[in-house]
Formats: structure tokens, sequence, C-alpha cells
């Protein structure tokens, strides 16, 4: 009985850490959730970071830069396809509409982080700040995964 005590409230704190993970963070008119960043391997100069941005104002808003300390550069990426090619290509800024939201993820819109100082591991702490035209400035703390623990 004392065990299946203690599973349960492992199974729930484990829970709870995990949702915690993915705390949203209020911006103004803008919801941000999701924060999740590639690990790398050792000599890896890049990753790409995504997130679900939600706008619940009655006007768009704008993500005009991202930045990251240990980064020479962040930039706004987006990836489709054109015709059977996979195109990527940088943005000056990405438009979060009025009453909508944007998903940054494998495959579409991305952060791409350039000129990393050191490679990121599972557990680090990657706190990037993101501006945006109307919120301003948030700094936003990313979840680290793996490339196994992503879908691509």
């Amino acid at each position: 009985m004392v065990r299946q005590l203690l599973v349960r409230i492992l199974f729930v704190f484990a829970s709870c850490s995990a949702l915690s993970a993915y705390a949203q963070t209020q911006a103004g008119n803008l919801q941000i959730s999701q924060p999740t960043v590639r690990t790398t391997s050792p000599g890896q100069m890049m990753s790409s970071a995504y997130l679900v941005i939600e706008n619940k104002g009655a006007t768009p808003d704008r993500l005009v830069s991202v930045s990251y300390s240990r980064a020479k550069e962040v930039q706004i990426h987006e990836m489709k396809m054109d015709g059977d090619k996979m195109m990527m290509r940088q943005m000056t800024a990405l438009e979060i509409p009025a009453n909508g939201s944007v998903e940054l993820k494998s495959g579409g819109y991305h952060l791409m982080m350039l000129g990393l100082q050191e490679p990121i591991k599972e557990g680090d702490s990657v706190k990037m700040t993101l501006q945006f035209e109307k919120a301003g400035k948030v700094d936003i703390s990313f979840q680290t995964k793996s490339m196994a623990g992503m879908k691509h």
C-alpha cells in the first residue's frame, strides 16, 4: 500500500514537472507556449528552436528579432516545399495574426541559432529574448530535446 502511494506521488510529480516545462508566457496580447530547442552534438555550430505564439488581440503583431547570448545570431526561418524541393529562407519578421496563432515547428517556421559557442545538451537552460513589434521584449526559457525525441 505504501509502495502504491509512493508510485502515485511520483507519477503526479512527474506529470507536474512535464507540464511546468511547457508553462505559458504572457506578453501583452501574446501567449507563448511549448518552447523547445534541439540538443546538438559536440562541434555542431547550429540548432533550431520551436514554439507556439497565440495572439489574443484584435490587431496583428510581428516577431522582428530573437537573441541568444551563446549564439552569434538567431534567425527567423521558413521552410516549405517548392515543387519537389524543400526550400528554407530567412525572414525579416513573422506576422502573428489578430485572434490567431503561429506554430514554429520542424518543417515550417522555426528559429535557427547560428554560431553556437558551445553544444546544447539535454537539461541545459536555453534562454532567448524575443522582440515583438508591439508586445516588446519577452524572455523565454526553452526546454531542450534531442533530435530523437522530436517529430521531424
